[in-house]
């Protein structure tokens, strides 16, 4: 079986069952080379079977390193066999039929473009669907909100290698928003969109999120905003402000408030 054009990258700790699923549901509309990545899981993980027409590759770090270094240690991976694309996805989230193929067409169409994410619906752990979120499409509209919040999932993108190789791979000086930061890189050199269907399932954990985390992806954010803030902008303003007030709150008050705006277009 030849080499796919596209790697999928999914970053996995301790989450065998996740990793399963994900799988064994992957679509089979365009072959992809999925790269999983074992950030030191005690017992290891065991790479499950990847139907046609995909092939799997499974790579160790020996200890818990974090989610950065395990992506940047795939990423590393994946630049040096030439992939000219590279998607993620997480463990346990679920790439819905068509995502890829309609991802590579889009970027093989619209060459000025880095990134491509999509729509995404999410659900809690026992899968019942919780909200629907709609990002915004177009470049001009992205490049605005992004100062106010993160418009792309994560799990949803891909991404050409060849920008990642021009704007550098995550950064880890940037903990728990390390995905922001990057996006934020790319778009001072290529167009960024989303696609307008969805593409991802993706699975949420409400108690998943400790104080500590919390607090340092906002300290985080609040840094990349400022790096990035640009004073004719409103939303720069407002996504300092929320950040900033949200740094500022009590967790169970942010968790009250996430819980009662969900879906309603993503303040958060």
């Amino acid at each position: 079986m030849r080499k796919s054009h596209v790697a999928l990258l999914i970053p996995v700790y301790g989450d065998q069952k996740g990793l399963e699923k994900t799988l064994s549901t992957l679509p089979s509309d365009l072959p992809l080379d999925v790269v999983v990545v074992d950030d030191g899981s005690h017992p290891p993980l065991v790479l499950p079977p990847v139907g046609e027409p995909h092939r799997a590759f499974l790579l160790r770090l020996d200890t818990n390193q974090g989610i950065t270094r395990a992506l940047n240690h795939g990423l590393h991976w994946v630049l040096e066999r030439g992939y000219p694309y590279v998607a993620r996805l997480d463990a346990g989230d679920l790439a819905l039929p068509g995502r890829f193929g309609r991802q590579l067409r889009f970027l093989e169409e619209n060459l000025e473009y880095g990134l491509v994410g999509g729509q995404v619906r999410f659900v809690d752990l026992e899968g019942r669907e919780t909200h629907r979120e709609r990002f915004p499409t177009e470049d001009w509209e992205i490049r605005r909100v992004m100062h106010a919040r993160n418009v792309f999932m994560h799990p949803a993108v891909m991404m050409r290698t060849e920008a990642l190789k021009k704007v550098g791979l995550y950064r880890e000086t940037y903990p728990a928003a390390e995905d922001y930061d990057l996006f934020f890189r790319l778009m001072r050199h290529y167009k960024v969109a989303n696609l307008p269907e969805e593409v991802l399932v993706c699975r949420i954990n409400p108690g998943g999120i400790s104080l500590r985390k919390r607090r340092q992806q906002l300290r985080t954010r609040l840094r990349i905003l400022a790096e990035n803030f640009e004073p004719g902008l409103k939303e720069s303003w407002l996504g300092l402000a929320k950040n900033l007030a949200l740094f500022l709150a009590p967790t169970p008050l942010v968790f009250w408030a996430k819980r009662l705006l969900k879906g309603r277009g993503g303040w958060f």
